[in-house]
């Protein structure tokens, strides 16, 4: 069901070349590979960040992370939230379709959800 719910999401977003559903602490439970993208190494920093941020969130008091997004010149990386404990890694090339990623993320993540819980 992972695996099926990554493939349509890399499917449906121009540009998209790897997407993972990783842990909290970066560990990847499904990875769709493409090209040379550190999926292992990207997903691991992003937990980090999600760690700091939600540490810092103590004091910002925003709400919980649900998405976080980087842009570079290779790739655009989201992290988004299916759980607090989940979270799906979608990378798109410098030219994929930023918007279209979001859309798809949102779809996912309600499908993934539902396995997960």
């Amino acid at each position: 069901m992972f695996k099926d719910v990554l493939a349509a999401l890399r499917d449906r977003v121009d540009g998209a070349m790897a997407a993972s559903l990783i842990g909290l602490y970066g560990i990847a439970i499904e990875t769709l590979r493409g090209g040379d993208v550190p999926l292992e190494v990207l997903g691991a920093e992003f937990g980090g960040f999600i760690k700091s941020i939600r540490a810092a969130n103590t004091e910002l008091n925003t709400g919980d992370v649900q998405q976080f997004s980087l842009v570079t010149q290779k790739y655009i990386v989201f992290l988004s939230e299916v759980t607090p404990e989940y979270y799906i890694l979608l990378v798109l090339g410098p030219e994929g379709n930023y918007g279209r990623a979001r859309h798809e993320l949102a779809k996912a993540k309600h499908l993934l959800r539902d396995e997960l819980s």
